[in-house]
């Protein structure tokens, strides 16, 4: 008895700790304040957090879902905000500009104030936003910094099919990729291979039988294997990650659970996913070769076909870079992985980058540069 009325205790003291923003912020109008949805969101947002606090007197408010996810520095105001009062909290406060990384802004967990004069958002992954996104996923955004060209093209399609009114478009580009190359050490010895299947709104378990079957051949067959779940599998496909977890172990393989992905990628020599964004950024960062087991297509866009004529990054790189497999081939693994390492070809990535990604290996500069005047034209 006693024990629950402490965990009851504790969970109004944990919803009631979300209430600190709204009385720190109640009268005033911060000009920048960032949202995340948990810490693994982090490392997307801080590099313009990073050049806010270098370039302005003005203090930043980060707000998260996730206790643990805060930013240590003084010039950064850290609230834990509780799901159950995020729109509560969202309708009372006012900003100049805030910063998402979520989608479907207005149609999900977040509603649209006119107390918050720019909502930003900034991609969390380089896939296209025609198909990996709900319809809606951007429309009720007033800025968005884009990747590539690619996404332009993409959005302002869509502003023109649906009348739209249209977005202020940033070319920014993409700072995980800076962030990969600087990072990753190219010369470590990389003899493991990783897999990271990706999450599908529409499949009840993405990580199929298919998946074990994998990871069970290539441990046979002498390969140490890397198995790092997306996000979402954490809150939709436990029982599955839990038998995988007994299932294997020892030297051979490791189930990885970092909110930071860099020492899985630069450890291995080669990718296996399905369908994951994680691709895009294995292929362009480390230039590396990428597998696809064929499993479903992934789409959550029901109106995908209306841009028939936009061909989403995603599938680009899996044509033009991808070794693709089917769940009848796994026991010759093996030989797929030694094939698609003697054919990769570095050099064809080097023009694809430039044709098609903004701002490669300086977006940090872009940002430096050009951020502070962006915020004051907005």
């Amino acid at each position: 008895m006693f024990k629950n009325l402490t965990n009851i205790l504790n969970k109004i003291k944990f919803i009631s700790s979300s209430l600190n923003v709204l009385i720190d912020l109640r009268n005033i109008k911060p000009k920048f304040i960032f949202f995340s949805e948990n810490k693994s969101y982090q490392k997307y947002l801080k590099p313009i957090i990073r050049t806010l606090i270098l370039n302005n007197t003005h203090q930043v408010y980060y707000l998260s879902i996730d206790k643990d996810d805060k930013i240590n520095d003084k010039r950064v105001s850290n609230y834990f905000i509780h799901p159950l009062l995020m729109n509560f909290i969202f309708n009372s406060i006012k900003a100049e500009n805030i910063f998402l990384t979520l989608t479907d802004l207005g149609n999900n967990l977040i509603k649209k104030t006119k107390n918050i004069d720019n909502y930003i958002y900034y991609f969390h992954s380089p896939v296209s936003t025609t198909k990996n996104y709900t319809p809606k996923a951007f429309d009720n955004y007033d800025v968005i910094m884009c990747n590539g060209q690619y996404q332009v093209d993409e959005i302002r399609s869509r502003e023109h099919l649906k009348k739209l009114n249209k977005k202020k478009l940033i070319p920014s580009g993409y700072f995980y990729f800076d962030h990969l190359i600087k990072n990753i050490n190219q010369n470590i010895n990389c003899n493991e291979i990783l897999i990271a299947p990706s999450w599908n709104k529409n499949i009840r378990n993405s990580i199929n039988e298919n998946f074990i079957v994998l990871i069970d051949t290539l441990i046979k067959k002498n390969f140490k294997v890397i198995f790092r779940p997306h996000p979402e599998h954490f809150k939709r496909s436990m029982n599955i990650l839990d038998n995988i977890k007994k299932k294997f172990s020892g030297e051979s393989f490791k189930f990885d659970v970092d909110a930071n992905n860099i020492k899985s990628m630069e450890r291995s020599k080669c990718l296996i996913t399905d369908n994951s964004g994680i691709a895009i950024e294995y292929v362009i960062a480390l230039k590396r070769p990428v597998l696809y087991l064929n499993e479903h297509d992934k789409i959550h866009n029901s109106n995908f076909e209306m841009f028939k004529n936009l061909e989403p990054m995603e599938d680009v790189i899996k044509k033009n870079f991808g070794y693709t497999f089917n769940k009848n081939q796994i026991h010759d693994i093996d030989k797929i992985i030694e094939k698609s390492l003697i054919d990769f070809n570095e050099k064809n990535i080097d023009n694809f980058i430039n044709s098609n990604f903004y701002n490669f290996k300086n977006t940090i500069s872009y940002f430096d540069k050009n951020l502070t005047k962006i915020c004051k034209n907005l």
